[in-house]
């Protein structure tokens, strides 16, 4: 079925289940907003699977959200359940209990065969969903903290995550990492850990991996915020330059955030460029013109910025977070402890010492990766597995 456990053998799982339904299984996705209403990761993540399920034609879906407009077209044949958003000026963990009770008055009146919910949208009362719960938690940030604050503020959601993760079926991984985390989490519960990863849409014309000359260009997209790791990328850039190796390499950083007026008052080094906050079309086109894609991250989940990147054939250079080892080794980039800024110098000064051929292997790499594992097409599948799996096991238990 194309996925890496965690606790369990999926494929044998399926083989002891005896009564299967000829009906499609109804799947509702419960979340708290879809892209591009609702801006995030696991807002953008709603969005494509919904409309690569609906397009599959194997389920029967709802979607479960907070907007007072429709949010998928008409020819999808997504049914949109509607409830009240959350109140953004109150305790946001608070709002999602609310949201969560609202969302499990629709849940009760929906014939639902499989339920995915999307982060904590299933919480309040789930104990009744959980033969059909599938919870799927993203990027675990809050057991990823580096400081005694952000640990601390984090307690609160590890509690909710282990609580949900520990009444649910199923819980998806998107690997690495997370994956261990999240075992420890349901060890001892009838809980279920499955790795499914995040994906990409792969580009419609393949990119190229050309060497130009000039200095080597080297793309970071994020949000300017501590975790990203900018403080690093710059720390490294000066360094380069007080060597006398500043022109040698470009650090290009698109995004925007609370650390941008701070990073631009310190003032930055020749050999890095600020991009701004950019759209789709300039961010794929910078995508295509870099030479590598560097994100000295803190704590992710599997970044949908490094998939990108990879779709477009670049070398990646990212911290071993989350499950960032799904995505990157050898063969196409460099791996790196996290928060270790010698690391990451030491990573792009071998990027840098590496001829045509080999960093063009690397990209070729990249693509082939993606093409293999991370796409849309190859994860909705994996997803409709499950919910077979969900599916006909509750036929089964009837």
């Amino acid at each position: 079925m194309g996925y890496r456990r965690g606790s369990c053998d999926l494929a044998q799982r399926t083989d002891r289940v005896v009564s299967v339904k000829n009906a499609k299984p109804h799947v509702v996705i419960c979340t708290d907003g879809v892209f591009p209403q609702a801006m995030g990761g696991m807002q953008r993540h709603t969005r494509l699977l919904a409309e690569y399920l609906a397009k599959s034609g194997e389920v029967s879906l709802t979607v479960i959200h907070p907007h007072a407009e429709q949010v998928f077209g008409t020819e999808l044949g997504i049914n949109e359940v509607r409830i009240e958003p959350i109140d953004t000026q109150r305790n946001y963990l608070r709002e999602l209990w609310r949201y969560s009770e609202r969302v499990a008055k629709k849940l009760d009146a929906l014939s639902a065969d499989v339920i995915l919910s999307q982060g904590f949208c299933v919480w309040k009362g789930m104990e009744r969903f959980r033969s059909r719960l599938i919870l799927h938690p993203h990027g675990l940030e809050m057991f990823q903290g580096i400081g005694a604050k952000e640990r601390a503020m984090g307690r609160p959601f590890r509690w909710v995550v282990r609580y949900m993760a520990r009444r649910s079926a199923y819980v998806v991984s998107l690997g690495g990492i997370l994956t261990r985390i999240l075992n420890g989490l349901v060890e001892g519960s009838s809980s279920t850990v499955v790795t499914v990863p995040n994906a990409v849409e792969l580009p419609a014309e393949t990119t190229p991996y050309e060497v130009h000359p000039g200095p080597l260009r080297l793309l970071f997209v994020g949000r300017f915020a501590f975790n990203k790791g900018l403080d690093l990328l710059i720390a490294v850039a000066r360094r380069l330059e007080r060597e006398g190796k500043g022109d040698a390499f470009l650090f290009e950083l698109a995004g925007d955030g609370p650390l941008l007026n701070a990073i631009r008052a310190e003032g930055l080094p020749p050999n890095v460029q600020l991009l701004g906050r950019v759209d789709d079309e300039t961010l794929f086109k910078a995508y295509s013109e870099c030479d590598a894609f560097i994100l000295p991250t803190r704590f992710e989940g599997m970044p949908t910025v490094v998939l990108e990147a990879m779709a477009r054939s670049r070398p990646i250079i990212v911290s071993d977070v989350g499950a960032t080892a799904e995505l990157v080794d050898g063969s196409n980039g460099y791996l790196l402890p996290k928060g270790d800024p010698e690391a990451l110098y030491q990573a792009v000064i071998a990027f840098g010492a590496l001829n045509a051929d080999q960093r063009q292997a690397m990209a070729l790499s990249s693509r082939q990766r993606v093409q293999e594992r991370f796409t849309w097409s190859a994860v909705t599948a994996e997803f409709l597995s499950l919910f077979q799996l969900v599916d006909r096991s509750v036929a089964h238990r009837e």
